[in-house]
């Protein structure tokens, strides 16, 4: 939350990568590099359905009014329902792997410390 316009406030960052259980390398599948920005089919729906469930989703990741302070152009959190590579202002980054340049994970951060974990975090891998 931000308890004072002349802080940040404390965000609860929340990151995403698959895994291939079946697989013996139990490799990344969030990449594919044959696709368009490197990003699987499966990662790519798993952000689609963030951004298309946002509204119901915020009413469990920032639950008090001091959350939705913390949120807006300039702080670091996103405040468009939005995805980018790499980029600070989006409320969904992917994240890159700095030696390989491929996409490794996404993060979530419109969510903050006074979500209750148990219920955000199992809805937005629902979605």
């Amino acid at each position: 939350p931000k308890t004072s316009m002349c802080h940040a406030g404390d965000g609860l960052n929340l990151h995403f990568s698959f895994r291939d259980r079946n697989s013996q390398s139990n490799e990344n599948t969030f990449s594919d590099h044959a696709r368009q920005h490197g990003i699987s089919a499966k990662g790519g729906s798993f952000m689609e359905g963030i951004l298309q469930h946002l509204p119901s989703l915020l009413r469990f990741s920032l639950p008090t009014v001091n959350s939705f302070r913390r949120v807006g152009p300039g702080c670091w959190t996103g405040h468009k329902a939005e995805w980018a590579i790499e980029h600070k202002e989006v409320s969904l980054g992917v994240c890159l792997d700095l030696n390989t340049g491929l996409a490794t994970h996404v993060e979530f951060k419109l969510s903050d410390v006074c979500a209750n974990i148990y219920l955000s975090y199992p809805l937005e891998w629902k979605v």
